[in-house]
């Protein structure tokens, strides 16, 4: 039978669930009770003379539960049950021996359908305990009904869905005693059963699976979980913490204390909290007085104290040296005059807080904080170079300051301020301070032209390293403001600026490759080692260049095309000039907008020398001028005209060009044009030039 014929008969099938609930044995003089639930199938319903048969899916196959209930009694027993039969039920031969109850339930909507029937014997012993056997069944009919109405709600989740539609077994749980579970058979094997998660937990049908409380875990809840895990210190046993050597607690949290504080104290945290009167790691030791104050050692009980320090706990002391005379004692220390200081008041205090107030690149000014009872000041400075010369300086003791001058630029001093209070030195406060290197002067510029620029500034009277030198496009600076101790300086934002690094001994730099009509910023600084003075700073603006490489083209009579290359520079505009060379009529002039870079010049005099240029403007600035001269194209004679004519000749006249033309070449032929003739007419004098052929 193929798949679709097996589902037919699934979907047509009723199916019939077997329950067999056996009764206690009882002894011999008592009653014994069998419960046997037997697997049926739902007949089809006749309704009015006619069949109609269920045809359900699946989800909705009708079960049926038959339920027979066997009352047995013994044997030898004589005695009435003292049930009888209903006066009206006819009774056959086997019916005189046992009665039979029949009852059914029947639900269509959820198409279940349940039967009991009861056999209970005509004459049984009247039990003393068929009351409890009753009230037994009577529990055990309702658990079943219970455990059908469990089903019924388990066959509309997706568990029994998945089971019922694939026909196979779900995955066993953890299989536990027979009222541990509810199950649902059929032929084809087991479909479901909802285990009871071993008291720790509830099952769940959303994931056919136990939820377990907590402190449980496994498929059915039967195992305990450790607290904590023990805390991964320990192996977990029967839920039960077996820790380390080094931890305790019933999770394994806690640090073991050393033998256990030796039962002198109790362990927090791992460490000992001693009792009265013991001490150590373990509690083993006996504790001095006062833990000997902080100025000795205890040994097992007795005080070991420091040098200076005496007394049962250490606490008495002496002053040393008698504070020298410049102090007084108080419990052991002593308590200095102003201006000294040291265990016995033997050394002067040396100022505090040195800082420095100004640096230039010859003088440095330092101020202080000092006691009043200082005599002076003693200030002791040196270059930090191989050889430099100590120098010193002193002021009164009133003094909280002082400014150190006469240095070199660009280096750094080692400095030292001493207080003297008679004749005596106190150790010095330090400080490392650099002089700044001097800003270069006396910049200028020597000479300027359309792409160069020739500076030249001061030299130095003290050794350094270096120059460095920037060219900088005005238009890519900003400005960074100030602060304390930096002064407003300028930051190059774009590229296109030049920088050159010079050597010490050069004083003039000329710096070419620059672009015409552009203005830099022109910076000079000083190089010595690390340190970089201060900028001298200049503006420069190139000259602009005018338009090159001009050219004359397509010359007539009357008209010429003039070209020329743009100036690289931003100008205003392009002046362009033209005139008779000699001078003759003056020149005529037009301004073009830039980028043009061509124009047609017009009502030219044929036969005429011309010169042409064009130049830049920007502002009140004009570049030099690039010119070229070309010369227009003669015009012809016009309004040729026959005079008189003979035989033999003919009378030519025509109006003179424009252009100064010295003669006129007239050619004739006949009309067939055999034989040319060419003769040379000098112009005449007047408009019109004359001559006879």
């Amino acid at each position: 039978m193929g798949v679709d014929g097996e589902t037919v008969v699934l979907k047509n099938m009723l199916i019939g669930v077997n329950l067999i609930l056996l009764g206690s044995m009882l002894k011999p003089s008592e009653c014994r009770l069998e419960v046997t639930t037997e697997r049926g199938q739902r007949q089809t319903v006749e309704e009015e003379g006619g069949a109609s048969s269920y045809n359900t899916s699946s989800k909705e196959q009708p079960m049926v539960f038959n339920h027979v209930y066997n009352i047995n009694v013994p044997v030898e027993s004589l005695c009435s049950s003292g049930l009888e039969a209903s006066a009206e039920q006819e009774v056959s031969a086997e019916d005189d021996t046992l009665a039979e109850y029949i009852g059914q339930t029947s639900d269509h909507e959820s198409q279940v359908t349940f039967t009991h029937k009861i056999n209970l014997p005509k004459k049984a012993c009247p039990c003393a305990s068929s009351t409890q056997v009753l009230q037994e069944l009577l529990s055990r009919i309702e658990m079943l009904e219970r455990e059908v109405s469990l089903l019924r709600d388990q066959c509309s989740t997706n568990c029994c869905q998945e089971s019922a539609a694939t026909g196979k077994s779900l995955k066993h749980l953890q299989p536990g005693p027979w009222w541990g579970r509810r199950e649902l058979s059929r032929e084809g094997g087991q479909l479901d059963y909802v285990p009871h998660c071993s008291g720790h937990g509830n099952f769940s049908f959303e994931s056919c699976g136990c939820i377990c409380n907590e402190g449980w875990f496994g498929k059915n809840c039967s195992e305990p979980y450790c607290p904590l895990g023990c805390s991964s210190r320990g192996v977990c046993v029967d839920g039960q913490c077996i820790c380390d050597s080094e931890y305790s607690g019933d999770d394994c949290s806690e640090l073991r204390c050393p033998t256990d504080c030796s039962s002198r104290g109790l362990c927090v945290d791992g460490e000992c909290v001693c009792e009265e009167p013991y001490t150590g790691e373990d509690c083993r030791e006996l504790r001095c007085p006062e833990d000997c104050s902080g100025k000795g050692q205890c040994a097992n009980g007795t005080c070991l104290c420091q040098e200076g320090y005496a007394g049962e706990d250490c606490s008495q002391r002496r002053c040393l040296n008698a504070c020298s005379g410049r102090g007084h004692c108080q419990e052991g220390l002593c308590v200095c005059e102003e201006g000294y200081q040291g265990p016995d008041c033997s050394t002067v205090a040396p100022p505090e807080d040195l800082r420095v107030a100004g640096i230039s690149d010859r003088s440095i000014e330092l101020e202080w904080d000092g006691p009043m009872a200082v005599t002076e000041y003693v200030i002791s400075y040196q270059p930090m170079a191989l050889g430099g010369l100590q120098l010193q300086q002193r002021v009164p003791g009133d003094w909280s300051g002082v400014t150190i001058t006469e240095l070199e630029p660009g280096l750094t001093y080692n400095i030292s301020v001493y207080a003297v209070i008679s004749n005596i030195l106190s150790l010095p406060i330090t400080a490392k301070v650099a002089t700044h290197v001097s800003t270069p002067q006396g910049l200028q510029f020597k000479t300027i032209t359309e792409t160069t620029v020739e500076v030249q500034w001061e030299p130095f009277s003290f050794p350094f390293d270096g120059w460095e030198i920037s060219f900088i496009p005005k238009n890519s600076w900003s400005l960074d403001c100030c602060s304390d101790k930096r002064p407003a300086s300028k930051r190059n934002n774009n590229e296109g600026g030049v920088i050159a690094q010079l050597p010490s001994d050069v004083t003039s730099f000329n710096q070419t490759g620059l672009k015409p009509g552009e203005e830099y910023i022109v910076n000079v600084v000083a190089l010595k080692e690390q340190a970089r003075s201060l900028p001298t700073s200049a503006s420069v603006s190139t000259v602009i260049d005018g338009p090159t490489q001009i050219l004359v083209r397509d010359v007539s009579d009357t008209v010429a095309f003039v070209e020329w290359t743009p100036p690289r520079a931003k100008v205003d505009f392009i002046l362009l000039k033209y005139g008779l060379v000699g001078g003759e009529g003056g020149k005529t002039t037009f301004r073009l907008q830039p980028p043009l870079s061509q124009y047609s010049v017009q009502a030219l005099r044929p036969g005429s020398r011309y010169e042409v240029s064009v130049s830049a403007v920007r502002g009140n600035n004009e570049s030099d001028a690039t010119s070229t001269q070309f010369t227009t194209e003669i015009d012809a004679p016009k309004n040729l005209r026959v005079g008189s004519r003979t035989a033999t000749s003919l009378d030519l006249e025509w109006d003179n060009s424009e252009a100064e033309a010295q003669e006129y070449k007239v050619v004739y032929s006949t009309l067939a044009g055999e034989q040319y003739h060419e003769v040379l007419v000098p112009k005449g004098i007047g408009p019109t030039t004359r001559t006879t052929l």
